[in-house]
């Protein structure tokens, strides 16, 4: 077995003040009225714009940013354009713009929020930026080895891919099963893959495909885009090395947001890949590499408001929200001849993502047919399945609505 520091494990995710109104309605806070049940999602649906005939499922792609996160973007840009030139670089003066400064109140908000220190969460624009961060800032030799599972998306394996072809780390991928039965099945198999050669594990959190809630915290212990908002992350549990996500989707935050972290004691055996003043900086943790020159600062701000809102609403119950609707709709799905659904229906295994599909029916046919049925929003998943993402702002009647789709389609 190789020692403990012979590994970078590398978990790779990919990976709000806010009252709740409905306009026009009195404002109701995380700790009000309505405790959990379905008035209380319902009113809070109420602080996104999708319009009330659609059913929007496809967070595993973009999330839907609520109202207070939108108008904080749009009120900092007329804020910067309104009082450009207010702005004489005094060090009482507020910033105009993002890249240069440390950013420690959102940066601190954001380690709060998955358990971490403040040195150790960097700002990204998105969780592939990230992921090339750890993978190029690397010192890894030719002959290295890197586990990732055989259903990366891109961004959680394309640096590795760059890493492999321009120094000839080996890249080997360990088979999950669709279909797997328990997350025994997943330590076991990359606990057969690891070689005295294998220096970094790096595999999502949760499958951006079939949506398989990997067993982040055991495979870490072998000594070896989609989570952070989803379920309630402790990296700190977890015990990675590095971790990071794309707030634009689950957190609902504005696009073009992400964070990285990277735990404090390995952070020197990262390289930086963009070099601005602070490059060098190693003394302040994470800002070392968040050196990429002029950033939007207004979408900080959406994503200071965005963490906000969930904070307000509850990490935890968000995620028993998120879990009791995509459990609603694979129970539902199952019970439905003609109906598969890939996803496992095990709480360990599985959260707010799911694949499925109709006998006879293309990804794309299914998709259109839900769009065309009743305005239900998912993405085609492959040749045969739709992903189908739920969130708060989802409801039960959604997913009945999907089930009576799924019904009429599996008799035609």
């Amino acid at each position: 077995m190789i020692a403990r520091r012979e590994f970078v494990r590398s978990i790779l995710a990919g990976s709000a003040a806010a009252a709740v109104t409905r306009p026009g309605a009195p404002v109701v806070g995380a700790q009000e009225a309505f405790q959990d049940g379905e008035p209380y999602w319902a009113h809070l649906r109420w602080q996104f714009l999708i319009p009330e005939d659609q059913a929007y499922f496809n967070t595993g792609t973009l999330g839907a940013s609520p109202r207070v996160v939108i108008d904080a973007v749009a009120d900092h840009v007329r804020y910067v354009e309104e009082s450009l030139a207010l702005w004489d670089y005094s060090p009482d003066k507020p910033e105009r713009l993002a890249g240069y400064r440390p950013e420690r109140g959102l940066r601190q908000k954001l380690a709060d929020y998955i358990h971490a220190d403040l040195d150790e969460v960097g700002l990204t624009v998105n969780a592939t930026m990230a992921m090339n961060t750890v993978a190029n800032g690397l010192d890894l030799r030719a002959g290295d080895e890197v586990l990732i599972t055989d259903k990366e998306h891109p961004g959680g394996r394309t640096g590795w891919d760059l890493k492999q072809k321009r120094y000839g780390v080996i890249v080997r991928e360990v088979p999950v099963p669709a279909t797997v039965a328990s997350p025994d099945e997943i330590v076991r198999a990359f606990e057969a893959a690891i070689t005295p050669s294998t220096r970094v594990i790096a595999v999502p959190h949760i499958i951006s495909g079939p949506g398989i809630i990997l067993p982040v915290r055991r495979l870490c212990a072998l000594d070896g885009a989609q989570a952070v908002g989803h379920l309630h992350v402790n990296v700190r549990e977890i015990g990675c090395d590095a971790y990071f996500s794309s707030p634009h989707k689950w957190m609902l935050a504005p696009k073009g947001t992400g964070f990285l972290y990277i735990r404090r004691d390995v952070q020197d055996r990262i390289w930086t890949l963009l070099a601005s003043s602070q490059w060098n900086n190693y003394r302040d943790g994470m800002f070392r590499l968040m050196q990429w020159g002029t950033l939007n600062q207004s979408l900080l701000r959406g994503l200071e408001a965005a963490v906000d809102f969930m904070n307000a609403i509850g990490r935890d119950r968000i995620e028993e929200r998120v879990r009791f609707l995509g459990s609603s709709l694979r129970k539902g799905l199952s019970q439905v001849a003609g109906v598969t659904v890939v996803t496992p229906m095990l709480p360990e295994l599985s959260a707010g993502i799911t694949h499925w599909g109709v006998a006879g029916l293309s990804g794309r046919q299914l998709q259109d047919e839900l769009w065309a049925r009743r305005k239900i929003r998912v993405r085609a998943g492959g040749e045969q399945v739709v992903r189908q993402s739920t969130h708060i702002y989802n409801s039960l009647s959604e997913i009945e609505a999907t089930v009576a789709v799924a019904k009429a389609l599996a008799a035609r």
